[in-house]
């Protein structure tokens, strides 16, 4: 066993000193460059006289104002050839004979006889009246034409309204009238239509309506002048609203009592 390993060691020694064999790498091939001559400028004369006037600056020049040149042009027209005209023939046209009955016929049809149109005369034109009359949100709207006394509130008579003190109050436009003729009421029908409101305020607008159509439909002052005497808010509209309830109180003005003790 000694022995072996000896020869083990020696067989290791021997590889180590074995020189390393180096392997040959391919030579490169230089690539030789010529280089070329150097070549001196010579510099001429002709050069040097090319450089000066580089660099001299240049003389500017004025512009020298030219006088416009004038040049006279002339109108050339367009040929046209001529067009022939060729000749137009006459076209034959043979005339047929008509018979004296056709002829009568004919003439019968293109020259009737004129009849006299009688004018009637235009209708006279009818008087129309517009009025409107307000009491608080209640609005009235009459119109006042020829007729015969006939007086409707949204196209119901008036007497038919069931309350008397109303119809007591429409009536009253219409008694003042008589004060200056019995006929002016009675001439004419009022046709009213009333919206808004509640029902005295309606009967009181329908019965501005009635006062104001009159006396524009007369044109009449005195009777205006009656109207106003007896009482102003029947041709004038009545403004007046109620006033708005408060806190603290029952009304706009009246408060709940306290007690002191």
């Amino acid at each position: 066993m000694v022995i072996a390993m000896v020869e083990k060691k020696e067989v290791k020694k021997a590889v180590e000193k074995k020189p390393a064999v180096k392997k040959e790498e391919p030579k490169k091939e230089e690539h030789k460059v010529e280089k070329k001559p150097e070549v001196k400028h010579v510099a001429k004369v002709e050069d040097k006289k090319e450089e000066k006037k580089k660099e001299e600056p240049k003389e500017t020049k004025k512009p020298v104002a030219r006088e416009p040149i004038k040049v006279e042009r002339k109108e050339f027209k367009k040929i046209v050839p001529e067009k022939k005209q060729e000749p137009v023939q006459e076209k034959k046209v043979e005339h047929k004979e008509v018979k004296p009955e056709i002829k009568a016929e004919v003439k019968a049809v293109v020259k009737p006889e004129h009849k006299e149109v009688r004018r009637t005369k235009s209708k006279p034109k009818i008087k129309l009246v517009l009025v409107k009359a307000k009491r608080k949100t209640a609005i009235a709207r009459a119109v006042i034409k020829e007729g015969k006394g006939r007086v409707t509130i949204n196209k119901v008579p008036y007497t038919e309204i069931g309350n008397r003190y109303l119809v007591h109050q429409l009536e009253e436009p219409i008694l003042l009238s008589q004060q200056k003729s019995k006929d002016l009421a009675s001439k004419v029908d009022i046709e009213i239509n009333v919206q808004g409101g509640g029902q005295v305020s309606r009967v009181i607008a329908a019965r501005g309506c009635i006062a104001k159509g009159l006396v524009k439909y007369y044109d009449d002052n005195d009777l205006k002048a009656i109207y106003f005497s007896y009482d102003r808010t029947l041709l004038v509209d009545d403004i007046r609203r109620k006033e708005k309830k408060k806190q603290l109180g029952r009304g706009a003005r009246a408060k709940w009592q306290h007690s002191k003790r």
